[in-house]
């Protein structure tokens, strides 16, 4: 993977949202570089990337907690389906922060990110925030 380029992330029309997506976004792209320095050298200390895998972990609970809050607070109609999609992500990438523990190869940490984690934060984005970030601006 390459770095997520930040114009690469779509903006939606509340500021939070935006600053939050630019968070996750520097994030990945950290635990990106640390992972790839492990897979060149397999003996370096897994530590750093440990510590930003639970900070884009807290990052995105936070975020997330967020997001449901406005929804709640405007009587956002489609907010069973936005949370039930953040909880379903939130549990995925609790399952991978434990497995990354209890030793996955940066590999396969690395396929995470590329194949789940990085295409689903656009995808998401573009769709369930956009229309969030639009009924939310409106009350």
């Amino acid at each position: 993977m390459t770095n997520l380029p930040l114009e690469s992330i779509p903006s939606v029309l509340l500021d939070f949202m935006n600053d939050d997506h630019r968070e996750a976004t520097l994030l990945t792209n950290k635990l990106h570089a640390q992972l790839q320095e492990l897979i060149a050298s397999p003996e370096a200390d897994r530590q750093p990337a440990t510590d930003t895998l639970i900070a884009l972990y807290n990052h995105d609970k936070e975020h997330f907690a967020r997001e449901e809050a406005e929804m709640e607070r405007t009587g956002f109609p489609a907010y069973g389906c936005h949370k039930g999609e953040h909880d379903r992500v939130l549990a995925e990438m609790e399952e991978i922060l434990n497995g990354w523990q209890a030793g996955m190869a940066p590999e396969q940490l690395e396929q995470y990110l590329n194949g789940t984690a990085a295409p689903w934060l656009i995808n998401h984005i573009s769709t369930m925030d956009t229309v969030t970030a639009m009924f939310v601006s409106q009350q």
